[in-house]
């Protein structure tokens, strides 16, 4: 983990700006697509973000998952294609922003997160190429930052830069600099919604239901399209089938599960800290991985991809981190 500054006393909690531009390598070229399929990877709520430990940076977000779905992303570049990478949000963890009890090691931390949360966009460009269509939905945890100013500093809320159209500064789009990295942002949880095809969205989600029955919920409220959400933090996978006096009509609902670590890490309900300030190993029924999804017309077909201690199984080949 690397050290964090030392930090001033007098000013504990850290100004937040945009993030600390990042160049990796040049954007890979478009493949030549000898198929009218293309291929969706679905990233699923990394909730990057930090808590300092003695001056040192614990992350929420996994690096290691996070490494394993790029390496699936690379894959995909070079085995098929990439047409899209959907973060299916709760992007930012942005503790500091949020309405729960604050603990000091949350103090300072802000603009790390902002500057890996860019850094990951950034690798996303690198490895999926400059023509892939890369979209960030607003979760709840994203909405944070809006809210956070609404309630604090109502004022300054919508500033921009002097005589520009440029995006609000203290707004997620601009402080991640998802204009630079071409990167779609689906704003206003929780009705934000990316359209993968005609009958296939992408959303963040505001359901959690017990026993694995919320993509259920999904598929009951809405039999005519098909869901991949994100939010729960667990795998899911529901499938219903209705008619009409045409047919069949078929639905899927999708979670993916989650990038950010699973071991307590991440500020929670059943989350606690220790005397050392440590937080304690609990183990939430949370699942790691991502999507892949191949749209040809309005059909899709999709592989869920566990990732279980920085190891993936996909398509016969293993990815470790």
């Amino acid at each position: 983990m690397p050290l964090l500054e030392e930090l001033n006393p007098k000013q504990l909690w850290d100004p937040v700006g945009k993030a600390n531009k990042v160049t990796i390598q040049s954007p890979r070229k478009r493949k030549v697509a000898d198929s009218e399929h293309k291929v969706f990877v679905i990233l699923p709520d990394p909730q990057i973000g930090f808590r300092n430990i003695n001056g040192y940076l614990d992350p929420f977000h996994d690096e290691a998952a996070m490494q394993v779905a790029l390496q699936i992303i690379d894959y995909l570049y070079h085995q098929d294609r990439v047409d899209g990478v959907i973060n299916l949000g709760d992007f930012l963890d942005l503790v500091s922003q949020g309405k729960f009890e604050q603990e000091p090691g949350f103090a300072g931390t802000t603009q790390k997160a902002i500057d890996r949360g860019h850094l990951f966009l950034q690798q996303q460009r690198a490895v999926a190429g400059e023509w892939a269509k890369i979209v960030l939905i607003e979760g709840n945890h994203d909405k944070r930052m809006e809210k956070f100013i609404l309630i604090n500093a109502a004022s300054a809320y919508g500033l921009k830069r002097a005589n520009t159209d440029m995006l609000p500064v203290m707004s997620i789009p601009y402080l991640l600099r998802l204009d630079e990295l071409n990167v779609e942002y689906i704003d206003a949880y929780p009705a934000g919604a990316y359209w993968i095809s005609r009958n296939l969205r992408a959303i963040h989600g505001n359901k959690v239901r017990s026993g694995g029955s919320t993509a259920a919920a999904y598929t009951n409220d809405s039999p005519h399209i098909s869901t991949v959400f994100g939010h729960i933090h667990r795998q899911e996978v529901q499938s219903k089938t209705v008619f009409d006096r045409d047919g069949s009509i078929r639905s899927r609902a999708i979670s993916p599960g989650c990038l950010c670590r699973v071991d307590g890490a991440v500020p929670s309900v059943m989350g606690a800290l220790k005397n050392d300030g440590t937080p304690a190993k609990y183990w939430e029924n949370w699942q790691q991985g991502v999507a892949v999804i191949t749209v040809e017309g309005d059909e899709f077909y999709t592989e869920l991809v566990q990732i279980n201690d920085g190891v993936a199984w996909f398509r016969g080949k293993r990815f470790s981190a």
